[in-house]
């Protein structure tokens, strides 16, 4: 499909484009933190907070990205990138301060490519999450029939969350891929056929001067995204002297002190690490006990072949040898510290991939049409 050539240029973020989930309160409070460290430390320089998110304008990560950074006091000027690699790159040379991708999904599962790009990309760090309930509507042409489809346009990921609707449409329905939603619509505006759809956000239809023929359409009506927020690590060798580090480091500082330095004060302390284990059995549950045996509750547990991750914590990786994220919920900063200690008894190698406050409590507000 043809790219929405805006995405390249910066833009400020609108205020109230779309709807956040309900946060816990201790979210609600690093947030509030992030806007007065910004409004402090930017509103000084005269500058805007630049965001890297994946896709184009009016995407569904688009839309997580202005849920985020909604309430900030200063402006924020959001930048589409076409991968996650591009995204990662721009938070680590400085391009941007911060960036956000989607990370699971309630659907699909886990993004694979982001949990790479967590490994390869050693100066960037979580800082933050968010989750965001994905409002997908079928849009096509004004004046378009829906009995008249012959084409569905958008992301892959998100056609198999519709597949029952596509199915629905016609049994001879034509898929086309696109990177991502908000492309699907541009293609769709362009190729200027009523006889072509796309499944995307609200936001992005309006965007596009699409019609939502209907909305709802995904098999599972109450699915949603989280999504993390990174930023760059601190640099702290002699490379910090450089003028292009020293500016990392401005961005980095402000992002860290509007989030609590990673630790949410009164919030719910979060954690994800990515390790490699022994080739020894019971390596796996040696490795859980740790966190067992210290009553520390641990959220999630995933996989990804080392040999997928190029530059990955492996010096010398092999096929069908595996490095595990784990996130958890340690107490407190110095629970980190005891139980990693414990943890690097039992695996080969260790990396924090960064240390933030939860923000996944579900709400029941939806992205509709008229938020937008």
């Amino acid at each position: 499909g043809t790219a929405d050539t805006r995405t390249s240029q910066p833009r400020s973020t609108p205020r109230k484009q779309a709807t956040m989930l309900s946060p816990a309160s201790s979210a609600e409070k690093f947030i509030a933190s992030m806007n007065q460290a910004l409004k402090e430390t930017k509103a000084k320089e005269g500058k805007p907070l630049s965001v890297a998110f994946l896709g184009s304008s009016g995407s569904f990560t688009d839309a997580a990205c202005q849920a985020f950074f909604s309430g900030a006091s200063v402006t924020t000027n959001a930048v589409g990138k076409p991968s996650f690699e591009k995204v990662f790159s721009a938070v680590e040379t400085g391009e941007v301060a911060a960036g956000i991708v989607p990370i699971e999904s309630t659907w699909s599962g886990s993004f694979a490519r982001c949990y790479d790009c967590l490994l390869q990309h050693k100066g960037v760090e979580i800082v933050g999450e968010i989750s965001v309930l994905d409002p997908h509507c079928f849009c096509a042409l004004p004046g378009s029939d829906k009995a008249g489809i012959v084409a569905v346009h958008s992301h892959p990921d998100i056609m198999l969350q519709c597949s029952g609707f596509i199915e629905g449409l016609s049994k001879n329905i034509q898929k086309l891929s696109n990177i991502d939603s908000a492309t699907a619509c541009a293609t769709v505006k362009r190729l200027n056929d009523k006889t072509h759809g796309c499944i995307c956000s609200p936001a992005a239809a309006k965007l596009h001067g699409l019609e939502v023929l209907e909305t709802g359409v995904a098999n599972d009506s109450n699915s949603a995204s989280r999504y993390i927020i990174v930023s760059a690590a601190e640099k702290t060798s002699a490379d910090a002297k450089s003028e292009n580090s020293k500016v990392i480091n401005a961005d980095t500082k402000i992002i860290k002190e509007a989030m609590g330095g990673g630790i949410g004060g009164d919030g719910v302390l979060k954690c994800t690490i990515a390790v490699t284990m022994h080739n020894e059995a019971q390596g796996l549950f040696k490795v859980l006990s740790c966190f067992a045996l210290r009553n520390i509750n641990v959220t999630k547990l995933d996989s990804r072949p080392s040999s997928s991750a190029l530059g990955s914590i492996l010096d010398n990786s092999a096929h069908w040898e595996y490095v595990f994220f784990i996130d958890f919920e340690p107490r407190n900063q110095q629970a980190i510290e005891t139980v990693m200690t414990n943890v690097r008894e039992y695996t080969s190698s260790l990396r924090i991939l960064g240390t933030y406050t939860r923000n996944l409590k579900m709400g029941k507000v939806r992205l509709s049409l008229s938020s937008i």
